[in-house]
C-alpha cells in the first residue's frame, strides 16, 4: 500500500442501478489488486463482521477489528485493507451506500433524524477524531444484532422481491436509529447530562493526542476531569469501548505506523519518540494491535524502501 496513491473517485451513478440511491454488499477482499484510495458522493457504512485489517482515512492508517463500524461521509478519501495480499486473518466486510434522498419520504419522528443527521451522517458524534477511530466499537451482544441486521438488508436487496424497497428503507432507517441509540446508550449512566461526558472524554482524548510521547498515568486524567480513576475509567470505557490504557497504546501505535511508512528513522528510536522506553513491549504492542510487527509492517508499506534499518 502506497500513501501517494493517486484518490480515484466512486460516483454513485455507476454504484446505484435502476435509479435507486440504495447499494449493499458483503466484501472478502479476495482481490487485493483492485482496492485504491477513493471517495464518493455518497454516505457509506461499514460494518467489520469478520476478520482484522487496516482502514486507511486520507493519511492514517487504522487497526480493525471484528464489531468496529464506520460511517464514511461525502468526499472522504479512504479504503480499507487486509494485513497481506491473501487476507489471512479472513477481513470481511458489509458495505452499505446509500443517498439520503432514499428515505427522505419517511416520516422518521423529527427529533430523531436531527440527531441522526448530526451524529452521524454530517460531523460524526467526535468531529475531532474523525478517521481516528471506528465509529462504534460493539461487544459481543450487539455485534450479533448488527450482523444480524445487516444480513438481512443484503438478503433483501438481492432476492428483490414485491415490496422489497420499502422493506429496505426501513432496514436502513432502522440500523441508522439503532446506531443513534447506541451512542445515546453510553452516556445514560451517573447524573452527568450527555453533552457533558462526551466533552469530557474529548478532552481526555486530545490531551493524549498532544502528549502522547510522555509519560501519561491514569490519575493525570482522572485529576483533570475531577473525577476518580475508577469513575473516569467507566465512563471512558462506555464512550470509546476501550480502557484508558488500551486507547492511549492505538495513539503511540498509529503513530508509529505513520512514521515506520514516512521516515527513515530506526524502528527503536520511532518506539522511543511515540513514548515507549520499553523496546520489547513496543515489538509486543504493536503486533497485538497491528498483527505484524513493526519490521514487517514498514517493509509491506514503506514510500521510501530501501531508505531505512530496521536496527
Amino acid at each position: 500500500m502506497n500513501l501517494i496513491n493517486p484518490v480515484t473517485t466512486l460516483r454513485s451513478d455507476l454504484i446505484f442501478t435502476d435509479h435507486i440511491p440504495f447499494f449493499i454488499n458483503q466484501y472478502a477482499y479476495d482481490n487485493y489488486d483492485e482496492l485504491e484510495l477513493h471517495v464518493h458522493d455518497f454516505i457509506e457504512i461499514v460494518y467489520v463482521c469478520r476478520g482484522k485489517g487496516l482502514h486507511r482515512v486520507r493519511d492514517r492508517l487504522i487497526p480493525v477489528t471484528e464489531g468496529d463500524l464506520f460511517i464514511i461521509n461525502y468526499d472522504t478519501p479512504h479504503c480499507f485493507y487486509p494485513y497481506d495480499r491473501t487476507n489471512t486473518d479472513g477481513l470481511l466486510v458489509y458495505n452499505c451506500m446509500f443517498l439520503p434522498a432514499f428515505i427522505e419520504h419517511l416520516h422518521i419522528e423529527l427529533p430523531i433524524m436531527r440527531g441522526i443527521t448530526s451524529l452521524f451522517l454530517v460531523n460524526g458524534l467526535y468531529p475531532e477524531e474523525t478517521g481516528n477511530m471506528p465509529d462504534l466499537m460493539l461487544g459481543t451482544a450487539p455485534r450479533k444484532a448488527f450482523a444480524q441486521l445487516f444480513d438481512n438488508m443484503l438478503q433483501e436487496y438481492q432476492a428483490k422481491q414485491e415490496g422489497y424497497l420499502d422493506i429496505l428503507k426501513m432496514q436502513l432507517c432502522e440500523l441508522l436509529i439503532k446506531t443513534y441509540r447506541t451512542y445515546k446508550d453510553l452516556y445514560r449512566e451517573g447524573p452527568h447530562p450527555y453533552n457533558y461526558k462526551l466533552e469530557l472524554i474529548q478532552k481526555s482524548i486530545q490531551y493524549m493526542r498532544d502528549k502522547f510521547s510522555s509519560p501519561i498515568q491514569l490519575n493525570q486524567l482522572s485529576q483533570q476531569a475531577l473525577l476518580s480513576k475508577s469513575y473516569f475509567s467507566s465512563i471512558f470505557k462506555s464512550v470509546t469501548g476501550i480502557s484508558v490504557l488500551d486507547y492511549l497504546q492505538k495513539v503511540r501505535i498509529e503513530e508509529a505506523c505513520r512514521l515506520l511508512v514516512e521516515d527513515t528513522k530506526t524502528i527503536i528510536v520511532i518506539s522511543e519518540s511515540v513514548g515507549y522506553n520499553d523496546y520489547r513491549f513496543f515489538n509486543k504492542t504493536f503486533r497485538k494491535i497491528t498483527g505484524m510487527t513493526a519490521s514487517a509492517y514498514r517493509k509491506q508499506f514503506s514510500t521510501a524502501k530501501g531508505n531505512y534499518r530496521d536496527a
